[in-house]
């Protein structure tokens, strides 16, 4: 929010603050200033002047020569600028003359023509082009015909004013106006203001030909008048230079009336072509499944039955607190407008703003929440200036709907002195509490323990005890507080017996080239579509914005945002992990808290670095199981990986990773069409359930001797079904031999279809390792052992030794 400090100025006493001082004395009271900015950027000896002749320049085509008047002298000054032209009133740089960026003007010759001074344009005077209609930033910057000529531009122009940037929180709506602020400002300084409790309408005899029926909930207020004898006029200096002060651009002389009122009085103001509307009738309803309407801004828009809008019996005219309609934009033509002055809910202007991706200054209050009892007196204020500055008369009294609104409810909260001091931690006094909440213009009743406070409409962020604590507090001052060494007993919590596994486990993923990454516990439906969570997905109610408003079901989302963010910024490839949480709800809402599941994701996207001894290649199926391996194994877990069959993931590379036929984990490459929609292709993802995974853990190190006997070997390829899993040899190996304790390694190391193997059949090529600690094995004992596992191979899959 920008504060013009003129303006400020003009309904309170800052005599004896300067702006930098006036930001301080905000920003102590919890209104953070970010910057205090004067407009003048350096603009010295530049004064209104009035070209009287202008001809051409007898060396140069593009150059005039002016003569003009800078009272009571004339001086001739070359000019480039296309709209030079008699009778125009614009600034003169004499010589001097210093302009922003350290520019001095000097008397200079031109082609043979000596120019006494400059013609400035606006960009040339240091002024937010941006902010000032296109026809004021093309050329001289033209100023009214009434300024006094030879004079300072500098006043007459408002350069002098300086603007306070404040960084608001959100629950202070109240300041984003002049009003609100001379209201703080009054209460930090202790100086009364001038600013009006209200405004009355100006006269008009008669009822109103307006019609207006609200026909949703979602707007409790509805006011407009009627006024005809629109002139199109220019809308005065000094409004322009006060919405440029304020950071709002100057368009027209009407909406910079409802602009300057809104800045004014925080309550935002639309206007209508009144003959735009049918039937002279206004219906306040909700938007239509399947309608649309042209903007302002000249974009269709697909409206939805969430949105509100203005309409006549006929069509949408506008979007209610957002934007208004091209079928109802007033131009040059227009000669009568509806003034509309409303209270709309918060949350459905917000939401309508997200889902059209439009943001605007009204849009921005109606979000917070407008004081109802501005609603009145805002739009009298914007009559009162139409009819003074565009030649507009009334027409009926102001249409309100419900014609008996009730808009002066206060909120009234109990406060206890002692309380307040307790919470504090020092002892304020209570004619200081009761000062403070009569410069804020709260009404205080006192009782014996016990006070009620009366706080206005302006003041929505204000509801509790606590609030008043606060407002106590920063009036009084932060530094009057005492700093004080916490006398509580601390206890230390009682540790957890993961955390030492879960900082093992974190740090061996960081050993093996895994980065760890921390990312939003909220998404969307849409980011979480590709992997079809099962599961509700858990809504917020006010959402940051549409792409967190649900709690998220999967981390592979999360991390998938992680690498596509890598990889549009020339990160060939890496590997990442999150230890968070997912939230599962089995339907929403629901009676109970969703379940909270903490989840260790990985994912391994892109090429690797590369290295003298291996070329880059993309990561596959084999680095994720190896990093899935090497970690059940440094948390003492053995487990056995099985087909699975999840929609997800590539059907052919991907497998569960079970202890005792319970899923823990699961790893495999991303679908292809899941890699297209997270733009990660050929990307490699794992997942462990960390509950599962930590409880199966051991904290122990096992230790074993270096054997002092060699190992014997043995591979056997044998003939199998084609559909039966590798995984169910190697079990059947170690039920059978298990017992023994000679068995120490069992793998499969080939797979073979092809000629010599029958069909429906595949070669299985698995190598047994055996070994004894305290002796060498026989080729007896070894062939024994072979025997028998291939004995339980063919008994229960018919599996035959390949000849």
């Amino acid at each position: 929010m920008r504060a013009s400090y003129k303006w400020l100025a003009e309904y309170l006493d800052l005599a004896g603050l300067s702006p930098a001082e006036l930001a301080d004395r905000l920003t102590s009271a919890g209104l953070a200033v970010d910057a205090v900015d004067p407009l003048n950027r350096g603009v010295e000896g530049v004064v209104i002047g009035k070209i009287l002749e202008v001809r051409p320049h007898p060396q140069a085509d593009r150059l005039k020569v002016c003569r003009v008047d800078v009272g009571g002298r004339q001086l001739e000054i070359v000019c480039g600028a296309p709209n030079a032209a008699p009778g125009l009133v614009v600034p003169v740089a004499l010589p001097g003359a210093k302009l922003p960026g350290g520019v001095e003007i000097r008397i200079a010759e031109f082609r043979g023509v000596s120019s006494h001074g400059m013609l400035c344009s606006a960009d040339e005077l240091g002024i937010e082009t941006r902010y000032l209609p296109k026809r004021d930033v093309e050329g001289l910057f033209v100023l009214p015909e009434d300024l006094p000529l030879g004079e300072d531009v500098v006043p007459h122009l408002h350069l002098d004013d300086v603007v306070l940037d404040l960084d608001l929180t959100p629950n202070r709506s109240d300041c984003l106006s002049i009003r609100g602020l001379v209201h703080e400002l009054s209460a930090i300084l202790r100086r009364p203001h001038r600013f009006p409790a209200s405004v009355v309408a100006p006269h008009a005899d008669g009822e109103s030909p307006l019609q207006v029926r609200l026909e949703t909930p979602r707007c409790p207020r509805y006011e407009a008048q009627l006024l005809e004898g629109v002139e199109v006029r220019e809308t005065p200096l000094w409004m322009k230079m006060r919405l440029l002060a304020m950071g709002v651009r100057s368009i027209d002389l009407v909406v910079d009336v409802t602009n300057y009122v809104m800045l004014e009085w925080g309550q935002p103001l639309h206007a209508f072509d009144a003959d735009a509307i049918a039937h002279g009738t206004i219906v306040v309803r909700q938007a239509r499944e399947g309608e649309r309407l042209v903007t302002l801004d000249g974009q269709e828009r697909a409206l939805t039955p969430d949105m509100i809008v203005i309409a006549d019996p006929e069509k949408a005219i506008g979007l209610a607190g957002v934007m208004g309609g091209e079928n109802s934009e007033i131009g040059p033509s227009t000669r009568r407008i509806a003034l509309e002055s409303a209270r709309f809910d918060g949350a459905s202007i917000r939401r309508t703003g997200q889902a059209l991706s439009l943001r605007s200054e009204a849009q921005q209050r109606f979000e917070k929440g407008v004081d109802p009892a501005a609603v009145s007196s805002a739009l009298h204020r914007a009559t009162g200036l139409l009819v003074q500055l565009a030649g507009s008369r009334p027409v009926g009294a102001p249409r309100r709907v419900p014609a008996q609104a009730d808009v002066s409810k206060s909120t009234v909260i109990s406060f206890s002195p002692q309380a307040c001091a307790r919470f504090l931690g020092v002892d304020v006094p209570e004619e200081e509490m009761r000062a403070c909440f009569e410069s804020l213009g709260f009404g205080v009743t006192q009782g014996e323990n016990e006070w009620r406070v009366e706080v206005p409409t302006r003041r929505p962020d204000v509801q509790l005890p606590a609030d008043l604590y606060e407002e106590v507090a920063r009036l009084y001052g932060y530094h009057h507080i005492p700093a004080t060494s916490m006398r509580l007993p601390v206890e230390a919590p009682e540790s957890s017996g993961h955390l030492p596994l879960l900082r093992r486990m974190r740090r061996a993923l960081v050993d093996w080239g895994l980065h760890e990454v921390r990312t939003y516990a909220l998404t969307s439906p849409e980011a979480e579509a590709p992997v079809a969570p099962s599961g509700a997905p858990v809504s917020l109610l006010r959402p940051m914005s549409d792409d967190r408003r649900v709690l998220r079901r999967h981390l592979l989302p999360s991390l998938a945002e992680v690498a596509r963010h890598n990889l549009a910024h020339q990160v060939l490839g890496g590997a990442i992990f999150e230890v968070g949480k997912v939230f599962l709800a089995a339907s929403w809402p629901q009676e109970a808290l969703p379940e909270e599941r903490a989840v260790l994701g990985m994912l391994w996207f892109g090429e690797t670095e590369g290295d003298p001894f291996e070329r880059p290649r993309r990561y596959d199926f084999y680095d994720a199981k190896g990093a899935c391996d090497a970690l059940l194994a440094r948390l003492g877990i053995q487990a056995t990986y099985r087909v699975s069959h999840h929609a997800y993931l590539h059907p052919g590379r991907q497998a569960s990773i079970e202890v005792n036929r319970e899923p823990i984990g699961l790893v495999g490459e991303l679908h292809p069409d899941v890699g297209e929609a997270y733009e990660v292709e050929r990307a490699v993802y794992a997942e462990f359930d960390l509950g599962r995974l930590l409880a199966l853990a051991s904290s122990e190190v096992r230790v074993l001797p270096i054997p002092r006997h060699p190992a014997s070997r043995r591979d056997l390829a044998v003939v199998v079904p084609r559909e039966l899993e590798s995984q169910a040899l190697v079990d059947a190996a170690w039920r059978t031999l298990g017992d023994r304790g000679d068995l120490r390694l069992v793998r499969v190391f080939d797979v073979y279809t092809g000629v010599g193997v029958p069909e429906g059949h595949k070669s299985l090529a698995v190598a047994l390792w055996f070994q004894r600690d305290e002796r060498t094995l026989t080729d007896a004992e070894i062939d024994e052992a072979v025997e028998a596992v291939l004995r339980a191979w063919e008994a229960a899959f018919g599996a035959k030794l390949r000849a």
